[in-house]
């Protein structure tokens, strides 16, 4: 049987978390009216991909490309990905770029924290866990990718930056 990975869990920036308690009491608040006021889509990937950029060896690339969010030192494409959602994967749409490499965050506002749940190359996910031609958008099943993960192992994972705390 295989060794589940260890989950990478990254600390919100303290915006970040108020920027949640502010979505919350605006929800609160509006709670007659059944508005959730959702912290999702461009937001959260945001996010995500500035944790990415501040806790990975990655660089923005010069041109932005569908796709492809980020770069490695070698120069290999990242894309970067995000849920809000306990139990959601990521989202794909046909025919945007493919990068080399996949990073999956889970964010969790309420706890303060981004939990990778996939590091890997992107291609594995694309043919095994999404059809070949689909249309709209295509969620992969976050049980699947967690296994597929989990197959593949730390082998092809993008490392985490080096850091030395002087105290």
């Amino acid at each position: 049987m295989l060794e589940p990975k260890t989950p990478v869990v990254l600390p919100l920036p303290k915006p970040a978390i108020d920027l949640w308690r502010a979505q919350q009491a605006l929800a609160n608040h509006y709670a007659h009216t059944g508005l959730k006021f959702t912290l999702d889509g461009r937001l959260v990937g945001d996010i995500a991909e500035a944790l990415a950029l501040e806790h990975f060896e990655l660089s923005l690339p010069s041109k932005r490309t569908k796709g492809v969010d980020a770069l490695t030192a070698s120069g290999d494409t990242v894309q970067i990905k995000a849920s809000g959602l306990k139990h959601s994967g990521p989202a794909f749409t046909p025919g945007t770029g493919v990068a080399h490499y996949l990073l999956f965050f889970r964010i969790d506002f309420s706890l303060g924290s981004a939990t990778v749940l996939y590091n890997g190359l992107e291609a594995p996910v694309r043919v095994r866990l999404l059809p070949n031609e689909w249309s709209g958008t295509k969620v992969v099943n976050l049980s699947a990718l967690r296994a597929l993960g989990d197959e593949l192992g730390y082998e092809n994972a993008l490392p985490l930056k080096v850091r030395t705390e002087i105290e």
